[in-house]
């Protein structure tokens, strides 16, 4: 029997030209050949050869990784696609907004049978994707997960972190998470995020077309109070106001899995001692009402957020000021958004926090009468905690891929 040929790569990242992109390229490379690291062959991959060179050493800062293969593909070449994913374990995609250039990288690494991670925070084309490619990347062995940057790791383990902090008979009713960023300069969402929000319409128009609409998952139905548009927490110290993320989807989903499969999913090749931790871990997750605000120290801070959003929402309906909007950010999000990529000092002063505040009932009685605060920390969202939590999610897949 011919023995099958094992990929060339461990890890491929695509897409890596953009200022995040190169922040991810960074992180990986302080885990590339390191002892008890599962990463020992990196490659990068994009459309110029000349930028990848010039990321790779603005990463490394130096010549030491001169020998990392630098492969070209494009999302609008397919062949080019599926060469790149067929030499990898693993796919790094990095190209956004992903409902206009995900789909072809999707498509690649599951007609290869590799691994897919992206950054994508646009719900909108991972559920797209889990309907079009789902039944063909289980026949070809492909796991294909979003959402492994900011958005949504620390949403979703900061919940379960929560959850489990409820021991019987006391039972957790909701959870709201309250997302403040912080600086010691000012506060600039990554552009990225707003080519997403002005085009996810139309982007999302042709997914349907090009796919049909996406199935409806069943929710748990838990009571929960929506609130007021906006909420002055107290015990905080926080001003806050609903914000329709890809964090609160991505929690619901878990939830939404949790009722067919209480103990978790199962691994392809789960070891026995890990299905015994699986159980464990997540027979003490509750189902409960889940939520996410935008939070700031100030009410000046939230109506800015509120004007902000009106104005992208208004704009971006109208073809002449989508383009106003996507050439000159600064202006018309009021300051929110940016087009040129923060300075390194705005990097480091930049920090989030994240608060997860659940009440419950301490006994039969059902009486709403407990309540519990946690917290997840970290620096800057967009380039460095999303690089740091996206190099990791890698490697968990490549140590552990018999158990996911």
């Amino acid at each position: 029997m011919a023995e099958v040929q094992q990929p060339a790569y461990d890890m491929i990242i695509f897409g890596e030209t953009g200022f995040a992109g190169k922040y991810i390229i960074r992180e990986a490379l302080k885990f590339l050949g390191t002892q008890s690291s599962p990463l020992k062959t990196l490659a990068l991959a994009g459309r110029s050869y000349s930028k990848l060179s010039e990321a790779l050493k603005w990463a490394s800062n130096s010549t030491s990784h001169s020998t990392i293969p630098l492969l070209i593909a494009d999302t609008s070449d397919p062949h080019s696609l599926l060469h790149m994913a067929s030499q990898a374990k693993l796919v790094l995609n990095c190209v956004g907004p992903f409902l206009l250039h995900g789909d072809p990288v999707v498509a690649a690494c599951v007609e290869a049978g590799c691994d897919y991670l992206d950054i994508c925070a646009e719900t909108e084309f991972m559920e797209t994707m889990e309907v079009v490619y789902h039944e063909k990347a289980v026949k070809k062995g492909s796991l294909v997960v979003s959402a492994c940057g900011f958005d949504s790791i620390p949403a979703e383990l900061g919940y379960l972190f929560n959850s489990r902090q409820w021991v019987s008979p006391a039972v957790p009713n909701q959870v709201e998470t309250y997302l403040s960023l912080e600086s010691e300069k000012k506060v600039v969402v990554n552009f990225g995020t707003l080519e997403s929000l002005v085009w996810r319409e139309v982007y999302d128009n042709k997914l349907v077309e090009l796919h049909g609409p996406r199935p409806k998952r069943t929710l748990p139905q838990i009571p929960g109070s929506e609130g007021s548009l906006i909420e002055h927490q107290k015990k905080i110290g926080l001003w806050a106001m609903k914000l329709p993320s890809a964090d609160a989807t991505v929690v619901r989903r878990t939830l939404s899995m949790l009722i067919d499969n209480p103990t978790g999913l199962q691994g392809v090749d789960e070891t026995p001692k890990q299905a015994e931790k699986r159980v464990a871990y997540w027979s003490k997750i509750k189902l409960v009402h889940f939520g996410v605000k935008i939070a700031t120290k100030s009410l000046i801070g939230i109506l800015i957020i509120i004007a902000s959003g009106l104005s992208i929402g208004l704009l971006g309906r109208f073809t002449i000021s989508k383009w106003l909007l996507i050439n000159f950010p600064s202006v018309f999000s009021l300051g929110v958004f940016r087009k040129n990529s923060p300075t390194e000092d705005e990097i480091v002063s930049a920090s989030f926090k994240m608060w997860f505040v659940s009440c419950g009932s301490s006994g039969a009685n059902k009486k709403l009468d407990t309540e519990i605060i946690t917290r997840v920390m970290g620096p800057d969202i967009a380039y460095v905690t999303t690089s740091i939590i996206f190099v990791q999610c890698a490697l968990t897949i490549l140590r552990q891929r018999g158990d996911l």
